[in-house]
Formats: structure tokens, sequence, C-alpha cells
């Protein structure tokens, strides 16, 4: 509990010092990658645009306090935009874990894909006790294919391994890529 107390104080009086220079830092979702491969049963997948909470479609950096409200992280901001960023690393991951011609809405070829996910996310944030949270619903439907609809949810919950705003970005990264494989599973063989 207390090193929990110490990385949040440690993130906060980081960021501090940066806004007080007069300018946001702006930190990237890194590509963190799969190891998992899998075989679909579909050729092509539209993955529409990821729907977050207000709070976590908003340019600035989020926790969740001890207290149980969500704080901003000051002078730190997402590189992109919250919802492009999920968006483009599940058709990054997806991509790569199934081989599969995976593209953002709106579809960008002239043949429709086989298949459509749609993710709905309830919770978006890291924790005070160092722990990022990716938490919602998932929906996978035929569009040009015999895949039967799938559904279901997740609640994926990553450490983050550092202090800084750069290791909170990590996990979420990392936790998106999870979102991909469990999406990916099901749509494999």
């Amino acid at each position: 509990m207390r090193l929990a107390l110490f990385r949040l104080t440690a993130l906060i009086a980081l960021t501090l010092t940066a806004a007080c220079t007069g300018y946001d830092t702006q930190v990237p979702m890194p590509e963190t990658g799969s190891a998992l491969r899998v075989h679909p049963l579909i050729g092509s997948l539209e993955v529409r645009d990821v729907s977050l909470p207000r709070y976590a479609a908003s340019d600035e950096v989020v926790f969740l306090g001890d207290d149980g409200g969500l704080a901003t992280v000051p002078g730190i901001l997402w590189a992109d935009t919250p919802e492009r960023a999920a968006t483009l690393a599940l058709v990054e991951d997806l991509t790569q874990i199934t081989g599969a011609r995976v593209a953002a809405e709106p579809w960008p070829f002239s043949r429709a894909p086989d298949a459509q996910a749609v993710v709905r996310v309830s919770r978006l944030h890291g924790t005070a006790n160092g722990v990022f949270r990716l938490k919602g619903q998932y929906a996978i439907a035929p569009v040009a294919s015999g895949l039967s609809d799938r559904s279901g949810s997740f609640d994926i919950q990553v450490p983050v391994q550092g202090e800084t705003a750069q290791a909170l970005a990590r996990a979420q990264s990392q936790a998106f890529t999870e979102l991909a494989e469990i999406l990916a599973r099901r749509i494999g063989r």
C-alpha cells in the first residue's frame, strides 16, 4: 500500500514539474504485440471505432484514486485521440494475431468485410495501487460471411511497471493487446 502511494505521489510530482514548464508532455500508446497466432474463420474484419467513457475519451491521462474519484495527471496528454489509438491498436494486433485483412471503419475496400467487431469500454484507467484496468463488452457480427454472432465481456487488469506516464501507456497498450487476443480467439478455428 505504501509503495502504491509512493508511486502515485512520484507520478503526480513528476507531472506537476512538467506542468510548471508551461507545456504539455504528449505520451503515445506504444506497440506491444502478441505471440499468439490464430487461424481465423473469416478472411476480413472491420473494427468499429472503440466506444470509450467520456473521461477516457479526453486527451488527459486519467487514474482512479484511493477515494474512488477519477483525477487527471497534470501536464500529461495522450499523443493521439484515445478512441483512435484504441481502435488502431486493436486493428494492428488483430492483423498480427490472425493474418486476416483487418481495418478500422469506414471499411476502405470495395468488397464488404466478412465480419464486424464492436467494442464498448466501460472502464479505462490506472489505479492508485499500480494496476491498469480495461473493462467492457464486445460483439462480433457477420457482414458478408456465415459466421455466427459472438459477444462477451472483458475485465482486463495489467500491472503498471513504473511510476511514469509512459509506464501507464505501456500497461494500457498491453491491455488492448490482451483484448485483441480475446477477440481473435472468438473468430479463430
